[in-house]
């Protein structure tokens, strides 16, 4: 699994560099706003759908349960992709820069996309096959290097390079087993309300790290300040996107500890995670100040990089939320959705207050509503999960 998410975070970083050199600062602006969509899918959907998968099978022991709701998993995934694809549409000239009808198109292709990949991993790696989960995972990414590559040599229209961030998933077609499930058969399962308090939860954590160049964009910021932000992000959330990878491998162990009623193993792993992420931002922030923006410049060679201040916020932020990764993981674990959710939207007030009554110039308003949101999150979950820790399991269903 650390492979294949090695594999896809530096592919993704590829991807974006390839784009950068090829298309200049400006004109992959609309990049980084639909790069923020596809985030937004990915909390929604991939995130959520797969952790489930994964659980679920893990407690009945076969696939029934999960293929009894994948026709109502479809319906919601397409009705919110269709909602998302109308207001990118009408916002299009705004958020984009463009009222081009492919842009919005875009949005609901990388929608679906998110919420079928979220579901194949899910059943790849519920029934044990970790080997063929990571290689699903790096697949999507390389995909996108290998034509990121050909159309940004061939085509001379930044929409053509993002049409290759859409079909990344297309890397589906070689595990099709994975979602040949038995769809109509199983009990009804009641799974769209922990799905959806998992969801609203995830989407607030994703909002938060990813959100920034799309809020400093909203606020009038110059657009190289924009890309500078999203190049800041990009890099320093690759220890984000590793652990990403590696939480598809600490689901199933971890719900086992819960239903096992291990609670003292569970609190230790809680406050090790909660210390841990802690001591690691500090010392991001200080590499971040000094060395950061010297890395950006050799990796993505833009034409303007960001400060050093707002590197070293960025790459507190980005380690805090590694941090919440972990503490969403055994929530998930002891089937609390609503207390993800909860937590996160204390995370995104404090965010809101922050970036409304911070001094300072609009980037630095930003990058400081983004520490503070990923510090309150990160806090409350730590209470929450310290406070009350299920001494048995859940049920069964999820």
């Amino acid at each position: 699994m650390l492979a294949g998410t090695a594999i896809s975070g530096l592919c993704a970083y590829a991807y974006i560099a390839i784009g950068t050199r090829a298309y200049g600062d400006e004109a992959m602006s609309p990049i980084a706003v639909l790069w923020t969509f596809w985030a937004i899918s990915v909390a929604l959907f991939t995130f959520p759908i797969q952790h489930w998968a994964i659980r679920k099978i893990s407690i009945d022991g076969h696939t029934r349960g999960v293929g009894a709701t994948v026709p109502r998993l479809a319906l919601v995934v397409v009705s919110v992709g269709a909602v998302m694809a109308v207001a990118a549409g009408v916002e299009g000239e705004r958020v984009f820069g463009s009222d081009r009808v492919w842009w919005p198109v875009l949005v609901f292709l990388i929608t679906i996309g998110a919420g079928f990949v979220g579901l194949q991993r899910g059943v790849l790696a519920g029934k044990g096959r970790y080997y063929a989960a990571a290689a699903n995972i790096a697949a999507e990414n390389v995909l996108r290097v290998v034509l990121g590559l050909v159309v940004a040599t061939t085509v001379d229209d930044v929409l053509a390079f993002a049409w290759v961030l859409a079909l990344g998933p297309v890397v589906a077609v070689f595990w099709p087993e994975a979602v040949r499930l038995p769809f109509r058969t199983g009990v009804r399962q009641p799974v769209l309300g922990f799905l959806g308090g998992l969801a609203g939860g995830i989407l607030i954590a994703q909002v938060i790290l990813n959100a920034g160049p799309l809020v400093l964009q909203g606020l009038g910021a110059a657009e190289s300040e924009v890309t500078g932000l999203f190049l800041a992000l990009a890099l320093f959330r690759a220890p984000y996107l590793l652990a990403l990878g590696m939480a598809t491998r600490l689901t199933a162990p971890l719900t086992g500890l819960v239903v096992s009623g291990a609670t003292a193993t569970v609190r230790r792993i809680v406050a090790l995670t909660s210390a841990g992420s802690v001591a690691l931002a500090a010392a991001a922030g200080v590499a971040g100040y000094y060395v950061g923006p010297w890395i950006i410049r050799v990796v993505f060679a833009p034409e303007t990089d960001p400060s050093a201040t707002v590197v070293a916020f960025i790459s507190v932020g980005s380690l805090l939320a590694l941090g919440g990764l972990g503490l969403i993981l055994v929530l998930i674990a002891q089937h609390r959705s609503a207390a993800v959710q909860i937590t996160w939207l204390a995370g995104l007030a404090a965010g809101a207050a922050t970036l409304v009554l911070a001094p300072g110039d609009q980037i630095a308003r930003v990058v400081t509503a983004f520490v503070t949101a990923e510090v309150v999150a990160l806090a409350a979950m730590t209470a929450t999960l310290l406070v009350r820790t299920p001494a048995a399991g859940p049920s069964a269903e999820a």
